[in-house]
């Protein structure tokens, strides 16, 4: 038995087509996703995707760094701290005053027997060379002598070997020099802290301290002795009736004449 089916069709005028048909396919448009649904499929896909290779953990990674740079690791900062800590110790320890066993700091002026244009002053146990006569001046006045006073006189004569026993310090040029903290003093280092500037504390931060012999291409005249004793051509005055006590600088016009050894000297500093 057969059976009609009827099909309707509609026929549009061609000027009336773009009213009735839509000309756009939506089908084939790209979704574009949000940041939020963007995370929310990297968190579905986060097991799913590899550690490694094009489409991978890394390379994502990769990219974010590029344009992101690195995150900042907690641990840098915690080195960062712990050094800072290390140079505020190590100031500390270079802050201690040494002591010269025979010649107190801040009272004793030395000028060399044979070079009197070599003139010292003691600090932290070292020998700072004094290149200002305007300072050595000051140094007599606040020791209580005229600036007339014949250095002969005030500063304690030492020969050249004995100097050089004494370990050295930063030079003095002026009168603000002999205010330096002492950590400035304890980290000079012979030949390292040539361009070293004083007044304005200027020094570097990690200086290896070695006690070295004097440079004698800075210092001819104090020669380099292997093997010797730094008190050994220093005269003693001869042997007085009872304990001999010593002023803050010493007078040595009677001074180191004898073989008293130095150790029975006792140094009267409130005198």
């Amino acid at each position: 038995m057969l059976r009609k089916i009827k099909i309707d069709q509609k026929i549009y005028e061609s000027r009336k087509t773009l009213d009735f048909l839509d000309e756009e396919f939506t089908e084939f448009i790209i979704k574009k996703y949000t940041v939020e649904e963007f995370f929310d499929l990297y968190l579905q896909s986060f097991y799913e995707i590899e550690k490694t290779g094009r489409l991978s953990h890394n390379t994502i990674v990769a990219k974010s760094t590029e344009y992101a740079g690195t995150p900042p690791n907690p641990k840098d900062q915690e080195i960062i701290d712990l050094k800072e800590q290390i140079k505020d110790v190590q100031w500390e320890i270079d802050s201690i005053e040494e002591e010269h066993a025979f010649l107190p700091n801040n009272m004793t002026t030395i000028q060399s027997r044979m070079e009197p244009s070599l003139r010292f002053y003691m600090q932290s146990g070292r020998r700072r060379q004094i290149k200002s006569d305007k300072v050595f001046d000051l140094l007599k006045i606040r020791a209580g002598y005229s600036k007339d006073t014949p250095n002969e006189d005030f500063a304690v004569l030492l020969n050249a070997d004995a100097i050089a026993g004494i370990t050295p310090g930063p030079d003095i040029n002026s009168q603000e020099d002999l205010n330096i903290e002492v950590a400035y003093i304890n980290r000079f280092t012979p030949g390292e802290n040539t361009n070293f500037n004083l007044s304005t504390n200027m020094i570097l931060d990690e200086i290896n301290i070695m006690l070295e012999k004097p440079d004698l291409r800075v210092n001819p005249s104090l020669p380099e002795m292997k093997n010797y004793n730094p008190m050994a051509n220093i005269e003693e005055p001869p042997p007085p009736p009872k304990a001999l006590e010593l002023n803050p600088i010493m007078n040595t016009n009677d001074f180191n004449k004898s073989n008293v050894p130095l150790n029975s000297y006792r140094y009267k500093s409130n005198s």
